[in-house]
């Protein structure tokens, strides 16, 4: 779970001396606003790049009126991969950064001189395609759509420094596809694929609903959904939503039309599959969502109008996001058409993610991927009808139950409740487990709701969690995002806590700031393998008692007085299996004194205690 990190205190601009030397390529977590805001009046005075520069991708204004801009790192010009730094900005002042948190990638120049690519981005997409086409050659070029290739500086595995293509596009077919490819710019060679295809005025009226849900109508249960019209023809189209019906093909781009000769501009195509109008429902949630990000989070979930496309392919069992649009099959034997508020939200918000933290569709970044889509949907469905029922797709599974569970994950038997109980390979739907759990205890601890607990993971997507974030980083971007909007940040500390991811922002997954304890306090603790988490407390000159105590897992317990223990340098170390451990000391007043939490396998929920 933990990529090797460091804090960066060194000066980044090409020309300036460096206070500490760089031997490798690797990760490290920056904090300093000075040196970003050097690098910033550095860049706006330079013709040619920096070596490292920072380019501005995303400005929000939180409704407390802080402004907090988001940074991605460049090297020459060229974007770095999975970096990204936030900063508050000060009031039309470019170079008054302040707050200063993220994550940036150094050493790269010991591995890429020159940030010059060997072959242009059209070979890159060739090779991409012929590499896709191995697996499916009766496809022609016109099958392919929505191309997109950029240069990107990455760090691989081995923290080496790559210049690559990330390449793109969509596979129009009855088994839809959307690979993801690196492509190395020098070789030309295939690096990493994956599969990103996200799986799951006038007003018009008519029939909603299906069988399961029972009919509903618009223009009378729920408002009309808002239509152009021009004489007797009414166009779902307005200026946030476009809905396409695809008729059972698998293309087309057309807004719906449909004969309106009356003031109700009524709509009833078509049933299907124990639907009532797919069509009608795709057009009013596509607003529903919009209206939430924008009434919510004052910003579109995308940045241009939302295709809502409906009746994709013959018994088409599932849903998408494919980069451009929002596509949904009429189901089977398994699903109704897959139109409902939960999964609406949900494709609309693999756009939001895509346009802003940019996570990668495997892996843990996977699963909190689909896990912002999930909360997302169940933050939808409160934002129409005040409550929500905790399950991902109720509406339009066949069978009772849903897709998916917040309260208890793991109630589909596929899905996980905690962190300690991921692996490698593991379905990104599954993995989203432990962050929709997340969601589920913070909006409902004291002082929460589904809207705060929303808008705190919705921040975070937008300015701090990266491409490839794990579960501790990305727990630590909802932190800083409910610090942002002056939520406690403690309780979202607890509710990742309780599922096993260490939010505290540390290097490493741990800790590094030394969280302060009082006498008398006790505080619920997790981490994972490896994960080293501190703590801190003042002696008074009596004897104290550190205590760790119940949980799950193994976590060992060190301590010294003055600095920091490590694993071979501590006063106490109590040498216990198990999570039952405590140190006595014989305190000096006025004296700092440091705890470790040394995780020598994956824990949760263990009691650190002070007496």
């Amino acid at each position: 779970m933990h990529k090797i990190q460091r804090h960066i205190y060194w000066v980044l601009a090409a020309g300036m001396t460096a206070a500490l030397p760089v031997s490798a390529a690797e990760m490290v977590t920056m904090q300093d606003s000075s040196l970003l805001n050097q690098v910033l009046n550095t860049q706006a005075h330079s013709v040619a790049p920096l070596e490292t520069g920072f380019k501005a991708v995303k400005q929000i204004t939180l409704p407390n009126g802080k402004v907090k801009v988001r940074y991605q790192q460049t090297y020459m010009g060229v974007p770095v991969f999975n970096t990204s730094v936030v900063a508050t900005a000060t009031k039309g002042a470019i170079a008054g950064a302040s707050d200063v948190y993220g994550l940036i990638a150094q050493g790269i120049a010991d591995d890429i001189a020159i940030a010059s690519p060997a072959i242009e981005l059209k070979q890159a997409i060739s090779i991409a395609k012929s590499h896709y086409q191995k697996d499916a050659a009766t496809l022609v070029d016109s099958a392919f759509e929505n191309e997109k290739s950029e240069l990107l500086v990455r760090l691989d595995e081995n923290n080496h420094a790559q210049l690559v293509y990330q390449v793109s596009f969509f596979v129009a077919s009855d088994q839809p596809a959307r690979p993801f490819f690196f492509i190395d710019a020098t070789t030309g060679d295939v690096i990493k694929t994956w599969d990103g295809l996200n799986h799951a005025q006038a007003q018009g009226t008519g029939p909603g609903g299906n069988r399961k849900t029972g009919k509903y109508n618009y223009g009378s249960d729920y408002p009309g959904f808002i239509i152009d019209k021009s004489g007797s023809t009414c166009t779902m189209n307005n200026s946030a939503v476009k809905t396409v019906n695809l008729n059972g093909g698998t293309s087309g781009n057309t807004a719906y039309k449909y004969t309106c000769s009356d003031s109700s501009n009524y709509n009833d195509y078509k049933s299907i599959n124990g639907a009532y109008s797919p069509l009608n429902d795709a057009h009013y949630f596509g607003k529903v969502v919009f209206d939430m990000y924008q009434d919510w989070l004052n910003t579109s979930p995308l940045t241009f109008q939302l295709t809502m496309r409906v009746h994709y392919s013959q018994n088409y069992e599932n849903a998408f996001w494919d980069g451009s649009a929002m596509t949904y099959g009429d189901g089977q034997s398994t699903f109704y058409p897959l139109v409902d508020i939960n999964v609406s939200a949900h494709e609309v918000s693999h756009g939001f993610t895509e346009q802003n933290s940019g996570l990668v569709y495997e892996g843990m970044s996977g699963g909190i991927n689909e896990a912002f889509s999930d909360i997302a949907g169940e933050a939808a469905e409160y934002f129409m009808r005040g409550s929500v029922d905790w399950t991902v797709g109720a509406d339009i599974t066949k069978a009772s139950g849903g897709l998916r569970y917040f309260e208890k994950p793991s109630r589909d038997g596929r899905s996980i409740d905690n962190a300690s109980d991921y692996y490698d390979g593991l379905n990104v739907h599954y993995s989203s487990g432990v962050f929709n759990r997340a969601f589920y205890l913070l909006s409902n601890k004291s002082g929460w709701n589904v809207r705060k607990g929303f808008e705190v993971f919705a921040v975070a997507n937008q300015l701090y969690w990266t491409s490839d974030a794990n579960y501790d980083e990305a727990g630590c971007g909802v932190v800083k995002a409910a610090g942002d909007l002056g939520y406690s940040t403690s309780d979202v500390t607890s509710a990742f806590s309780t599922v096993g991811v260490n939010a505290s922002c540390g290097s490493g997954g741990g800790n590094t700031g030394g969280n302060v304890l009082e006498k008398g306090q006790s505080v619920s603790v997790s981490g994972n393998r490896g994960s080293q988490t501190y703590y801190t407390f003042t002696g008074d000159g009596s004897t104290t008692t550190v205590q760790i105590s119940g949980g799950s897992g193994d976590v060992d317990l060190y301590v010294k007085a003055g600095s920091r223990p490590t694993t071979s340098s501590y006063d106490c170390r109590p040498y216990k299996s198990g999570n039952n451990e405590s140190c006595s000391i014989s305190t000096r007043s006025n004296t700092t004194y440091h705890i470790m939490l040394n995780g020598y396998s994956s824990y949760s929920g263990v009691t650190l205690r002070l007496r």
